[in-house]
């Protein structure tokens, strides 16, 4: 399964992101094994640089519904109910979805 981390250098909610990220990788049972791409980095996908800080990705689809066409610039995310990291639950269920039977 391919899972991106998004984030820049500073972001204050990075390591929240990668907590959440990584709870619920262990609540599924499956290896916490992702990309983490800091988009003031060298070599980042263009499409990366589409998505506000933090934002995980599965399968290149933001687990929080997002079109990754928010930002000309860098700049940090708000989540639903006013988080500022993806719950461990939308992470949950996005990993689900794109688990091979």
């Amino acid at each position: 399964m391919n899972i991106e981390l998004v984030y820049f250098e500073g972001c204050p909610n990075a390591d929240a992101a990668r907590e959440n990220l990584r709870k619920a990788c262990s609540v599924l049972g499956i290896e916490a094994d992702w990309k983490e791409w800091d988009q003031n980095g060298e070599n980042v996908p263009e499409h990366i640089n589409a998505f506000g800080s933090p934002s995980i990705l599965v399968e290149g689809k933001d687990v929080a519904g997002g079109s990754g066409e928010c930002c000309q610039t860098k700049s940090c995310r708000v989540y639903e109910g006013g988080q500022n990291a993806p719950g461990v639950e939308i992470i949950k269920i996005a990993l689900q979805e794109n688990m091979q039977p």
